[in-house]
């Protein structure tokens, strides 16, 4: 059996690829809501629930395949969660009903969390220091080409296929990422010292709720997410229906953010080789974001947002928290490396808990006459994120530091074991 080197380009890009399929899930179904509906006797309105079931599958299937990876092992548990999302692809291809379709996508969204959660995981079992935050920056890199490439690939599967041939197109991905991790995805957890349980599963969860550092981080996580998903939910309603941006553009507008992302994402990796401090790149990050969302909010005010404007300030947005997030959810990770799947499944449940809900506010307060709704969304959750890190984050790191044997230095080695 084949195995890639873990700090090779082709490793990063297998884990890369295993963090897209909720993105391709999503995006690729969104141009063909209408048809789906009109197939299965629906309501458009009505079709898009099979977004919303899959992001419930994503928010809770991470929290039973995190632990259980921390106990049988990273391999087993990532594929069977690419096999299960392959099969239900399969299956949602066939739906003859709206109800068959929405248990089939919620499914697929337990095991794309499942997979995006033991991705992080397995990034923390092989990598520590600024060499982890890198790896956690590169798999971003490579993850970010998927919300620029998907809406397009759904027009193109669906212009060929109908809505179906694009659950049959996810399948088929998810048959090939099998595959691939099948041959080149090697075991990285650490042997489990105690059988799994509830009990144990539940005191973990306590474990890293408790910890100031572990949670501090995934709360930046989560809040930074809940801007971005601010944006996602309310950008049609904004672009299309306030500025009158055609349809044709809305789709190019959309993607052009997520070159911001991959462009932080290269420039953490870069400053983390270098020895830039974590703490000191989530704080510029956050200050970066904060900025940027204050001249959003007041242009919103005043009514002077435009569409090119907006995209502009969205990509600098992005290219901080590109910065930011790698930072953020390896200090999520670190303070616990023998439970690093639990860890990532607080990480990504409270991201999509925050998400929700930051989307769902964007869109109830959009009064379809300013962009106050969305912007402001985007500037509470920021705001947010740098108070969690200013007034959580940072003092618990200093008091972890001083009450380490051997004090900061000795702290920081602690912190990457």
């Amino acid at each position: 059996m084949t195995r890639l080197r873990p700090h090779g380009v082709g490793f990063t890009l297998l884990l890369g690829s295993l963090v897209t399929l909720a993105a391709f899930s999503t995006d690729m179904g969104l141009p063909v809501l209408a048809e789906t509906g009109a197939s299965l006797g629906v309501p458009a309105s009505t079709a898009a629930l099979t977004l919303s079931v899959f992001m419930a599958g994503f928010a809770l299937g991470p929290l039973l395949f995190g632990p259980v990876s921390d106990r049988v092992g990273r391999r087993p548990v990532m594929l069977a969660a690419v096999a299960t999302f392959a099969g239900f692809g399969a299956l949602g291809a066939f739906a003859g009903s709206l109800p068959a379709l929405l248990a089939w996508r919620f499914l697929m969204g337990a095991a794309a969390g499942a997979c995006q959660v033991l991705v992080l995981a397995t990034v923390r079992d092989r990598f520590s220091g600024a060499e982890a935050r890198a790896r956690q920056s590169y798999v971003n890199l490579a993850a970010g080409v998927a919300p620029i490439v998907a809406p397009t690939l759904g027009v193109w599967v669906a212009a060929a296929g109908g809505w179906r041939g694009i659950y049959g197109v996810l399948a088929a991905g998810g048959l090939v990422l099998l595959a691939a991790a099948a041959r080149h995805f090697d075991e990285s957890a650490p042997r489990a010292a105690a059988a799994l349980t509830v009990r144990g599963t539940l005191a973990n969860y306590a474990r890293v709720l408790r910890h100031p550092v572990s949670l501090g981080h995934s709360l930046v996580v989560a809040l930074g997410f809940g801007a971005l998903f601010a944006y996602v939910s309310g950008s049609s309603l904004v672009l299309i229906g306030l500025m009158g941006v055609p349809r044709g553009t809305y789709g190019l507008l959309f993607a052009l953010p997520s070159l911001g992302l991959m462009a932080g994402a290269f420039v953490n990796a870069r400053l983390a080789r270098r020895g830039a401090a974590p703490a000191t790149l989530i704080g510029a990050g956050l200050a970066a974001q904060g900025a940027v969302a204050l001249v959003l909010l007041a242009l919103a005010a005043s009514r002077a947002l435009g569409p090119l404007a907006l995209v502009g300030l969205l990509v600098v947005n992005n290219l901080a928290q590109g910065v930011v997030r790698p930072n953020a959810a390896q200090g999520a990770l670190e303070p616990t490396p023998d439970i690093a799947g639990t860890a990532s499944a607080v990480l990504t449940g409270l991201q999509m808990l925050v998400g929700a809900g930051a989307s769902a506010l964007a869109a109830a307060l959009f009064d379809g006459r300013t962009a106050v709704a969305m912007t402001g969304t985007m500037a509470v959750c920021i705001a947010a994120a740098a108070a969690v890190h200013a007034f959580v984050v940072r003092p618990a790191e200093r008091r972890l530091s001083r009450a380490a044997p051997g004090g900061p230095a000795a702290a920081a080695v602690a912190r990457a074991a």
